[in-house]
């Protein structure tokens, strides 16, 4: 078995894993088949790898034999993979250059062994070498919005690397005074956004700046609109707002002493979705009663305290005098020239009338919507919006700071309301990102999808259907086509999810550590089930399920692939005619998918070979799709059950070639 890459160094450890694996498999026989057949540098038998002394030697064998690849081979789990990957990347390799084989599912004995760690050999071998791209880069990063918001994330970014910032929502300027006279941050107050071209590192920013269009570059964006505040008296009983009714937000710019006043908070008929009323009004109590507030009361349907410091406010509220009131219902609200009252159901004193407080200052939580710019920002940053219109799709892959884009990110209310705990992690997580281009070099593993020019027809396929505009078109003379053009993957921009290269019509595209020929290599000859799995949610329920039912994985192949969206119809079918009776598709739940619609692409796919089937004679049903999450093992299980009880009910694949 000759190596496709002469510098490929592999290292192959057997572990016995305490005696577990020796049971069923002879390791000494194992070994020397593969001593005969593979071409490889070191191999080693051991009794247990995952010990510390053996972890030490391993990396000792490391720089011993000069080893770029490692072959794990034992009774291997996520915490174990995890140990070895962390020596691995110690010894300055990547999470790509280690492969595992768990022994302890392998049916056929020594010899279902030496096939299936043959398997994984040949598909190390395929692999080229990882080649580290240095990228000269731009530091200079751009932050949307002049409110507080954007100006504390500009006062932190700018601690590393220079700043400017855009008003990006006219009217919201309170953050100026706060960086004027920073010597790394200009602002432009009167400049918009018009559009962007190129990638993370390197992105030209379209500016309107004193009517004039200008250009400028900008290694990152940062989004800073602050949402809007907003009174919906219908939540109120149409209670108009006055002297002694203010809204949350016009109590707290209130510059007025509160000594001797009462003041009656409301919650829950407002801002429902978030804890930022709740964190302001909790600051606001406290505030109160240490300045001199004769009583301060809080009425609350549910006290959302589940985050950082607010329980502690909480508590810090009650042990000042703060009043808790718990209500049901409705709630009726009277308002005179000189106070306000409202009506209210206590939930443990029903039997009683409804209870009435009266206070000097009543104070009703509001909702936030979006900046009345978000989607005019969206449409000039091709970036993707969330629920009720803020940034940021309900997506928690993208969690706390990401955007669909390489490059850009959010902070602060633009993407929710959100209060002053969670913007601090959001900054200090943009700085990391940002800071990536503060030397102005940022060096990065070229693992983007390659494209063979010959074989490109610039038919903008990928270019349209990748979800993280990493994609540009190129034009060289040297390209040996017809058009001396073909498209590139940046590898600042792309996260390797390969739809681009399962789209690609004229297979030009190729991802390395997931090529076709790779993926198709571990399917050579497959039991009756074989499952396409995402490495980020069906690929982590297998190896759940494992743990729960390790028996019922016997007749079933995980092939692990980056993204469903990289899942090709070929894939499927050479499933099905080399040997296995049915294809499952293991991809996110929807609108969850990490790559924003991998999965919604393999949905597709599979109408498309079920199609296929149908028009040749085979069954549909052989091909099943199922939207699984990372910890759902059991559903894993029942989905397995479900899918040879199908095939049981089928038959035989009558496609197959090899019998």
């Amino acid at each position: 078995m000759a190596k496709n890459n002469k510098n490929i160094r592999i290292g192959i450890y057997l572990c016995d894993c305490d005696g577990k694996i020796s049971k069923n498999i002879d390791l000494e026989k194992v070994k020397t088949v593969i001593q005969s057949e593979a071409d490889f540098e070191y191999i080693r038998i051991t009794s247990a790898l995952c010990g510390k002394i053996e972890k030490e030697k391993l990396a000792g064998e490391i720089d011993k034999y000069s080893l770029n690849r490692l072959l794990i081979v034992g009774c291997t789990d996520q915490f174990t993979r995890r140990q070895f990957l962390q020596v691995a990347e110690e010894k300055g390799m990547t999470c790509y250059d280690v492969e595992f084989v768990d022994l302890s599912s392998v049916q056929d004995g020594s010899e279902g062994a030496v096939a299936v760690i043959n398997s994984v050999l040949a598909k190390i071998q395929l692999r080229g070498e990882i080649v580290i791209e240095e990228i000269d880069v731009t530091p200079q990063v751009l932050v949307i919005g002049c409110g507080k918001e954007g100006a504390k994330a500009a006062l932190a970014i700018a601690k590393n690397q220079p700043v400017v910032m855009v008003e990006g929502d006219p009217g919201v300027a309170d953050g100026i005074p706060l960086v004027k006279g920073e010597p790394n941050i200009s602002i432009k107050a009167g400049a918009r956004v018009a559009g962007i071209e190129g990638f993370a590192g390197n992105f030209t920013v379209r500016l309107i700046e004193n009517g004039q269009l200008v250009k400028q570059k900008f290694g990152a964006v940062v989004v800073a609109l602050e949402a809007r505040p907003v009174y919906d008296k219908s939540k109120y009983g149409g209670l108009e707002l006055g002297e002694h009714v203010l809204t949350l937000s016009q109590f707290l710019a209130r510059e007025k002493s509160f000594s001797g006043q009462k003041v009656t908070f409301v919650l829950g008929k407002a801002d429902a979705d978030s804890l930022l009323s709740y964190a302001k009004t909790l600051e606001a109590a406290i505030d109160l009663k240490e300045k001199g507030a004769a009583e301060v009361s809080i009425l609350y349907e549910d006290m959302k305290v589940s985050a950082d410091q607010l329980e502690q406010n909480y508590e810090i509220a009650r042990a000042n005098g703060v009043n808790f009131l718990k209500y049901v219902g409705e709630i009726e609200f009277y308002s005179t020239v000189i106070a306000a009252t409202v009506q209210y159901r206590e939930p443990f004193l029903t039997q009683l009338d409804p209870l009435r407080i009266t206070s000097d200052y009543l104070v009703l939580a509001e909702d936030y919507v979006p900046s009345p710019k978000t989607k005019e920002l969206a449409d000039a940053l091709e970036i993707r919006l969330g629920p009720a219109g803020f940034f940021q799709d309900d997506n928690v892959h993208f969690l706390p700071v990401k955007s669909n884009r390489e490059g850009i990110y959010f902070v602060g209310s633009c993407h929710g309301p959100i209060h002053g705990v969670e913007i601090d992690r959001e900054i200090a997580t943009v700085v990391a990102e940002v800071g990536r281009f503060a030397s102005s070099k940022v060096k990065v593993p070229a693992l983007q999808p390659r494209v063979d020019p010959e074989k490109c027809a610039v038919c903008l396929t990928c270019y349209r259907t990748c979800p993280h505009k990493a994609i540009e078109i190129v034009h060289d003379e040297s390209l040996n086509n017809l058009y001396h053009s073909a498209a590139r993957m940046n590898p600042l921009a792309c996260r390797r999810c390969g739809t681009c290269a399962a789209e690609c019509p004229g297979k030009a595209i190729q991802l390395p550590y997931y090529s076709d020929q790779e993926i198709l290599q571990e399917i050579t000859k497959p039991p009756k089930i074989v499952a396409y799995a995402c490495e980020n949610s069906g690929f982590l329920a297998s190896e759940y399920a494992k743990e729960l039912d390790p028996e019922l994985q016997e007749n079933l192949q995980i092939v692990r692939v980056p993204c469903s969206g990289k899942i090709d119809v070929i894939y499927l079918l050479k499933a099905l005619e080399r040997g296995a009776d049915g294809v499952m598709l293991l991809v996110c739940h929807k609108e969850n998918c990490k790559f924003v619609w991998g999965n919604e692409r393999a949905e597709k796919r599979k109408g498309q070979v079920r199609k296929l089937l149908k028009d040749i004679g085979l069954e549909e049903e052989r091909i099943d799709f199922v939207h699984i999450a990372a910890n759902q093992g059991n559903q894993f299980n029942a989905a397995v059950r479900a899918m040879a009880e199908r095939i049981h009910q089928l038959g035989t694949n009558a496609g197959k070639v090899i019998k």
